[in-house]
């Protein structure tokens, strides 16, 4: 069955203004008049990468569809401090109902992509993608994973139902009840009848490495491995002959990233794109009129 990002990100929208506007802004009913029209800025407090086109547009055709939308810059495009990046026109009350929801939207999402610049940038080596993970905001994942893509980094599987990804605790559970023989026969059985799902297997310590069916893998994730520790794997991995992906994962930051840069690796996923990034600050200011 084919899923509908869209509708996706349309629920989320709706919940949002429902969730900051459930019964009319009293704020804006005290003061302004309903013929009131304004023109706003969104403005720049800091360098980022912008992400957030397909928000501005369907915020507004819900919120007030003869608000009208000047970009001043695309998804993917780096900003500085004090730059324009949008300009909105129309109903003053509208402009304020939308302001917070706009904001906060755009803040994350710009985070994500800025982030995901800057883990690009440091690692600096366009032979390895830079993958997200599934560590993302409930039901945000596809506008989170969009962001990350902005930001010049890759997608790891969109959901449970995309791809096999063998972690600790699938391993842990099935060797409990199993042997390593059936999990070989279990690995073959599913490459033959399902020969187009990917399938990746993560591994914890060298002793898997060695020890594990992973010849029927297309990618064998290295998890928490050391630097040494990643040299070892990749020359079992020779030696076995194994013709799967190698990516690693686990805890690498900004400052550690570019000890990754001339390993022989093809991906690294990272948690802390979308799990803890820091929004950007942006402010929506309604002009003076002149």
């Amino acid at each position: 069955m084919m899923h509908n990002h869209n509708l996706d990100v349309d629920t989320l929208i709706d919940l949002a203004i429902q969730e900051d506007n459930p019964n009319g802004d009293i704020s804006a009913e005290l003061c302004i008049d309903t013929n009131s029209h304004s023109t706003a800025k969104l403005i720049a407090k800091e360098n980022g990468v912008f992400f957030g086109t397909q928000i501005c547009t369907q915020l507004i055709s819900k919120i007030d569809p003869t608000i009208q939308l000047t970009l001043q810059t695309k998804d993917g495009q780096a900003f500085i401090t004090s730059e324009t990046l949008l300009t909105l026109s129309g109903s003053t009350k509208s402009l304020l109902i939308l302001e917070r929801v706009l904001l906060n939207f755009l803040q994350h999402l710009c985070g994500i992509s800025t982030i995901t610049q800057a883990y690009v940038k440091a690692l600096n080596n366009d032979k390895i993608q830079l993958l997200d993970t599934r560590k993302t905001r409930p039901a945000y994942r596809h506008l989170e994973k969009a962001a990350v893509l902005a930001g010049g980094g890759y997608n790891h599987r969109l959901n449970l139902s995309d791809m096999v990804l063998l972690k600790e605790n699938h391993v842990k559970a099935f060797l409990n009840d199993h042997d390593i023989a059936t999990f070989s026969e279990r690995l073959q059985k599913h490459r033959q009848k399902h020969p187009h799902i990917p399938i990746e297997i993560e591994v914890e310590t060298l002793e898997e490495l060695e020890a594990w069916p992973l010849e029927f893998a297309d990618y064998i994730m290295l998890d928490n491995f050391s630097i040494p520790k990643i040299k070892d794997g990749l020359e079992i991995c020779k030696k076995r002959h194994l013709n799967a992906q190698i990516e690693v994962s686990g805890n690498i930051t900004l400052d550690t990233i570019q000890d990754y840069r001339n390993l022989d690796i093809h991906r690294i996923s990272i948690g802390r794109l979308t799990h803890s990034v820091k929004a950007i600050d942006l402010s929506l200011l309604i002009l003076d009129k002149s």
